[in-house]
């Protein structure tokens, strides 16, 4: 499997770029090349993103969203170097992203690598994200950085991903469209926005998706609204303001197969999780508001606040739970310039404070119903994070960005339940002091060397706390070193960059399996991780973008027990994509694009080693142009090589396979008004 693999990989490459001409010609404008160098906000500083000393990529708009299918997030994160995605067709589950192997533990969402969307936290303050609130084809841009962000947002960011929705324009404007494809999806939205410059702008986006599943009992249905609005309040002042309303009615989990399973019908759904309907159902609404005033050209003063209320069903096997949630948050951010004319000095003083309040019930699964309640906890997690952020400019070519950040957690769990006498009563808190600190040396505008170290940590969430092997299960802590360097042609048609890193984790946290077959969660003794990532992006000829990323990892336990010396599950130990993008005479655009995954293995002791595979697709889009409005069809190919792998590897789990569909097909139309 792997050399055929690797052989298809670099024939769809060559086969590709053969034809290419390497000379800059005029733009067109359907290209989505966002090469020159543009302003970011990393660790909440804005910065160049070439002078910036940390691996960071962003990709935009119309990368995003034309000739995409817009089923999951999966689709959009893909191509980001260094970062890995599963489980991307069981929305029970919701993705699994892991950035350098921060992730890679998780049973079901996101853990280990911080969510923002819009700049609002979706992670919550134990360390887990869900994406379901999040529409694909709402997305405006989205930036990952993949080094350690914990002196800027403490807890769980081994990396973060900052989504953006909001399109805030003062001409009117809206889209329409409906999207089909196999395995009975169905997409239907609307966005709409506009308003008066200086005054008031808005952006509304409404969406239902639908989806009968390549697996059986794997359906899921989605309602989902998210807008916002930008209010100046004058020259110095802006207020903004972001709504999101979700209702997921139907979310089902066809389980993991075994081998034997596999060969005799990949199709199949896991028959206790299908007797037992495990599935999940939710609703969530969530709103938030910044403000942000500059008193003068030094001194600017930053406040948000959100609140997000989750209601959620889930049955599991012989299990069901129904959870009640209140996550409430605010942000003050103090900032002070240099006056122009002076050294170039940035200082942020900060407090993140967050509350996460879960009222959790459990409950004997009857087959898909509750039936005898057995358990019902209140858990509160709660955290205060203080930050110190510098960037200094020496001079236009020597750069420094600084960060500190002390953070406090506080746990209480309140076991309710009059049968069982407290005993599941719980309380503990943690503290960190994590720094970070990076220099960036460009000696051109072309080119840019960057070194940063840093520390982390992450606590146990209160899953893992509720499943640990052993009582006072630890916070984990990394310390991390990186070097890198990112070019830019002369031009600004090629951007590339590599970076080396190297990570020593303490105490990481690992899921084992016990003898009953359920998750349990302990500590490791020590880990190291090694990487080295490649990525090269840009214009080859008038009508041609090609993207590519090369991604090697060596991540392995030390010194405990039976894992001493064993590769860390979950992450291939390599990984490579390319894509070539042609766009014609403002008409047409063709994607064709081709991932390789290498081997992973899918348990602690490296006895299950899950073969590579390729995942190949096209996509398309034409532009029909009238009068004052435009009409886009698109479609697409997933799987282009129809390869039997798996869209998710269940660790330690003796039913680990959850097979990806194979090849298929969707369109759409979209008109835009």
């Amino acid at each position: 499997m792997k050399k055929r693999s690797i052989l298809l990989f670099l024939m769809s490459c060559c086969a590709t770029a053969y034809p290419l001409i390497a000379q800059q010609q005029p733009e067109d404008s359907l290209q989505t090349n966002e090469l020159a160098p543009v302003t970011v906000t990393a660790y909440r500083v804005e910065m160049s993103d070439m002078a910036t000393p940390l691996s960071l990529t962003r990709i935009g708009e119309k990368q995003l969203q034309t000739g995409n299918q817009q089923l999951g997030l999966d689709e959009a994160l893909m191509n980001v170097p260094g970062l890995f995605v599963q489980n991307g067709t069981n929305f029970a589950q919701d993705i699994r992203v892991s950035i350098r192997g921060f992730g890679a533990r998780s049973a079901f969402g996101i853990r280990g690598v911080k969510i923002l969307v819009d700049g609002f936290p979706e992670s919550t303050p134990d360390g887990t994200a869900q994406v379901d609130a999040i529409d694909p084809g709402s997305l405006t841009g989205l930036t990952v950085i993949r080094s350690g962000t914990g002196g800027l947002y403490g807890n769980a960011s081994g990396g973060s991903i900052n989504f953006n929705t909001m399109k805030f324009n003062d001409e009117e404007w809206g889209e329409a469209g409906v999207t089909v494809g196999s395995y009975g999806y169905q997409k239907s939205q609307i966005k709409l926005g506009g308003g008066k410059a200086n005054k008031f702008l808005y952006s509304l986006n409404g969406a239902f998706t639908s989806l009968d599943g390549y697996r059986d009992h794997s359906a899921m249905k989605n309602y989902l609204v998210n807008g916002g609005f930008l209010i100046p309040i004058d020259s110095t002042m802006t207020i903004r303001g972001v709504l999101t309303y979700v209702n997921s009615p139907l979310a089902q989990d066809p389980g993991g197969l075994n081998e034997e399973d596999l060969e005799e019908d990949r199709r199949m759904a896991n028959d206790n999780f299908e007797d037992d309907d495990v599935s999940e159902k939710l609703w969530q609404f969530r709103a938030g508001i910044a403000v942000s005033k500059d008193f003068n050209k030094s001194h600017r003063l930053k406040a948000s606040f959100f609140q997000t209320n989750r209601s959620f069903e889930n049955f599991l096997i012989n299990d069901a739970v129904k959870l009640q949630r209140s996550f409430t948050g605010g942000t003050i951010n103090y900032e002070y310039r240099t006056k122009p004319g002076r050294l170039n000095w940035n200082l942020n003083l900060g407090t993140d404070l967050e509350s996460q309040v879960d009222d959790r019930k459990r409950f004997e699964n009857g087959g898909g119903s509750f039936e005898d309640q057995y358990a019902y906890l209140t858990e509160i997690y709660a955290s205060a994070g203080f930050y110190a952020i510098q960037k200094l400019d020496f001079n236009e070519q020597v750069h420094l960005l600084a960060s500190l950040r002390y953070d406090r957690i506080f746990i209480n769990i309140d076991d309710k339940f009059p049968l069982n006498n407290n005993a599941d009563d719980f309380k503990d808190n943690f503290k960190a002091l994590n720094p970070t600190l990076g220099f960036s040396v460009t000696p051109s505008v072309h080119a840019t060397i960057f070194f940063n170290i840093g520390r982390n940590f992450e606590t146990p969430t209160l899953l893992e706390l509720g499943q640990a092997v052993e009582s006072g299960l630890k916070p984990q802590s990394t310390k991390s070193a990186e070097i890198g360097i990112r070019v830019l042609s002369e031009q600004q048609n090629l951007k590339g960059e590599v970076s080396f890193f190297k990570m020593n984790l303490k105490d990481e946290i690992i899921r084992v399996t016990s003898n009953s077959g359920n998750n349990l969660f302990s500590n490791v003794g020590n880990s190291t991780r090694l990487g080295a990532e490649f990525s090269l992006n840009g214009r080859l000829s008038k009508h041609l973008d090609v993207s590519m990323n090369l991604n090697f990892y060596d991540f392995q336990f030390e010194e405990y027990d039976t894992y001493d010396q064993k590769r860390m599950p979950g992450v291939p130990r390599s990984m490579a994509g390319f894509t070539a993008t042609y766009s014609r005479v403002k008409r047409l655009k063709l994607i064709i694009g081709t991932n390789w995954v290498g081997s992973i293995y899918a348990d602690l002791e490296n006895r299950e080693k899950v073969d590579d595979y390729l995942f190949g697709y096209i996509r398309a889009a034409y532009f029909f142009k009238f009068k004052n409005n435009e009409m886009e069809w698109s479609g697409g190919i997933n799987n282009l090589y129809e390869d039997r792998y798996n869209a998710n590897i269940r660790i330690n789990n003796n039913a680990p396979f959850e097979p990806a569909p194979l090849r298929n097909f969707y369109t759409g139309l979209k008109i835009r008004f």
